[in-house]
């Protein structure tokens, strides 16, 4: 049998010239894909597992990433509340509820630390959650669904403030009461000494002209889309483009549009692997049709249907086994580090062991549908082939 399947494969090279090199080149191709879409599909599922990890809610706000803007913002130099007001109302619309804090401070140690909303802003519930947690608050309560509402004129402070030289505070009968911009803020909770005096508000009940001195600083429990990001920049350059003085701050951002360009690039090689697969099995069986005389005359003088499916396995087998090394080696030594820097994780995913679990499956899919392809040429029996010949 093994002389046979040397005299067909020289007779292919010899006689069928033209077929023989496209059969190589068909080969060639398709382990090549083989191999490059198994890449692209790694680094597809890499990419994205990163992509969607950084569409994940950031539980820890330890980890929230910052933006913030180095502006000339100070207590020389201060901006209108009406302004930030302003700011805010856009970057909260933009940000929606990926914005975690939007942090500022103003004269009088007044500090604005809140989140966005249900579509405004209301104090940042873990400012009082982590006072409770170091033991730092003293008394009171935290601001109320119905004060924030109401906007109601309350304020939560440092205890120290009481009693201190330089303190707005008041006190009317067991109430405590802070002046600001001229109007009357109840005290609802104190803050034990931490080292600083403060005063914690709500968003909106400042007077328009009440200065901030320092620059916003925006906390995200997601990162943005660069879409998002984008729009963040230009809503700075809209409010602060004549104190911006410092670099466009970088962050790291989602962004759900590279899932659809892996998702392309691997609908795209898989369906060339597969048309190539295709194209490479049609040609063996044109091959077969022009040996289908000499393979009748062999099944007459007892060259059962078994022998000569063995027979022309074993002749595919040796085409391609060969070929199956010689194309991994190039594409590991040639091919794998020019695209490296196209799929940046598309160089981590193999090694000597996936290149043999990929040779193992590659020639076990390519036995399993050439036998079938062979079992569906060797169905006519040889007298009907020969019949038909005539």
């Amino acid at each position: 049998m093994i002389k046979y399947v040397f005299k067909n494969i020289k007779s292919l090279i010899t006689k069928e010239t033209t077929i023989f090199v496209i059969i190589i080149i068909c080969q060639v191709s398709s382990i090549l894909l083989s191999l490059f879409s198994y890449g692209v599909f790694q680094n597809y599922k890499a990419e994205t597992n990163q992509i969607n990890l950084n569409n994940d809610i950031i539980a820890n706000d330890d980890d929230w990433p910052e933006f913030c803007y180095e502006l000339d913002i100070s207590e020389e130099n201060p901006v209108d509340y009406k302004v930030m007001c302003k700011f805010g109302r856009e970057v909260g619309n933009l940000l929606k509820d990926k914005l975690a804090d939007l942090y500022m401070e103003g004269k009088n140690d007044v500090i604005i630390s809140v989140e966005y909303d249900n579509g405004t802003y209301k104090p940042l519930d873990l400012y009082y959650k982590y006072a409770v947690k170091q033991k730092q608050w003293k008394s009171g309560e935290w601001f109320s669904e119905k004060q924030i509402k109401n906007k109601e004129r309350v304020c939560v402070i440092s205890y120290k403030l009481i009693g201190s030289k330089k303190s707005l505070v008041t006190q009317e009968g067991d109430d405590y009461y802070v002046i600001i911009g001229g109007d009357k803020y109840r005290v609802i909770g104190f803050i034990k000494d931490r080292g600083i005096e403060e005063i914690v508000l709500p968003w909106g009940l400042l007077p328009d002209d009440y200065s901030i001195t320092c620059s916003p600083i925006i906390s995200l429990n997601r990162y943005p889309t660069q879409k998002e990001y984008d729009s963040l920049i230009d809503i700075y350059n809209k409010y602060f483009s004549d104190r911006i003085i410092g670099e466009v701050p970088e962050l790291e951002t989602f962004d759900p549009e590279q899932v659809y360009y892996y998702k392309t690039n691997m609908a795209i090689s898989l369906f060339i692997a597969i048309i190539s697969a295709i194209n490479f099995a049609l040609l063996f069986n044109y091959i077969f049709d022009k040996r289908k005389f000499t393979l009748a005359v062999l099944r007459l003088n007892g060259c059962t249907a078994n022998k000569a499916r063995r027979m022309y396995l074993s002749e595919i087998m040796i085409i391609m086994i060969p070929l199956l090394i010689i194309c991994t080696l190039v594409f590991d030594k040639y091919i794998l580090p020019w695209i490296d820097g196209l799929f940046p994780y598309i160089n981590q995913v193999y090694s000597l062991k996936i290149y043999g679990i990929m040779a193992g499956m590659y020639v076990a899919v390519s036995y399993v549908i050439m036998n079938i392809m062979i079992i569906l040429h060797l169905r006519k029996t040889p007298v009907l082939i020969l019949r038909n010949s005539n």
